[in-house]
């Protein structure tokens, strides 16, 4: 075997991406059905529908935590404070462009914001932003980068990403939401690449992935009207902007190194 073979065995890369889905799938889909059977969710699917968005960090821990190697999902941290708060106001610049391109193009808006207006909303703004990036970006973003580069390893996340809310697209009026999933499977990979960049920029700091995540709770334009396709479109238009000047950026860094997963000894 070459070590390029077993580096691609050993990084469990794979089996993160398939734990990722199946923990988050497993425990998201008991009250999508009822969603979809127009029938009362029982509280304790509720609940089980928060903890779903641990499912990348579960997995992350069960493929790290047998080696011995759990610590390197949750950092680094520390950067310089102004790269948090850029992070964060950066899906609010996004989606307010994006908002001006429509209301020039199209006309006004029906809203200009889409800030979390209940409990839930902002439960999953810290929930979904924890649970995800530092799987996402914890785990899986350096090992893919390491493999396939920057770019190409950002646009993989992504893809993860996007599939990986299948388990949310049914929505709790019992309506299978597949323009919403779709939009999710575009856009996700373009922020996964502007997440990298940032990151890149600030030191690797988990912290600016988190602060992005919450910033696209703190103003969320999937809350926008499902059916308004300019909006979106516009929407993404500016992401893709957003993304290629990020992946020009990307591609002049060196790849990042990732010690591959030693086996488990029986």
């Amino acid at each position: 075997m070459t070590s390029s073979d077993s580096r691609r065995d050993g990084d469990g890369t794979l089996a993160y991406c398939v734990l990722a889905c199946l923990i988050t799938w497993a425990l998201a889909t008991p009250a999508a059905l009822c969603f979809l059977g127009h029938e009362p969710v029982p509280p304790i699917l509720l609940a089980a529908t928060g903890l779903s968005a641990f499912g990348p960090l579960l997995a992350a821990l069960f493929v790290t935590v047998p080696r011995r190697q759990a610590g390197g999902v949750f950092r680094p941290w520390r950067t310089r404070p102004q790269w948090i708060v850029l992070a964060l106001l950066a899906p609010l610049a996004t989606h307010l462009l994006a908002l001006a391109l429509y209301a020039l193009l199209v006309g006004p808006p029906a809203r200009w914001l889409h800030p979390p207006v209940t409990a839930q909303h902002i439960a999953a703004m810290v929930v979904f932003s924890i649970g995800e990036e530092l799987g996402w970006r914890g785990f899986l973003q350096p090992r893919l980068a390491a493999r396939f580069g920057h770019v190409r390893g950002a646009l993989m996340v992504g893809v993860v990403w996007g599939i990986w809310h299948l388990a949310y697209s049914v929505t709790p009026q019992g309506e299978l939401d597949l323009i919403t999933f779709a939009l999710l499977l575009i856009k996700l990979p373009l922020w996964s690449v502007i997440i990298a960049w940032a990151m890149s920029r600030a030191q690797g700091s988990l912290a600016v992935a988190l602060a992005v995540h919450a910033g696209a709770h703190l103003d969320n334009i999937q809350r926008a009207p499902t059916l308004d396709l300019a909006l979106h479109g516009l929407h993404v238009f500016v992401v893709a902007l957003l993304a290629a000047a990020a992946a020009r950026a990307l591609a002049t860094r060196p790849e990042p190194r990732v010690t591959p997963l030693r086996p488990v000894r029986a």
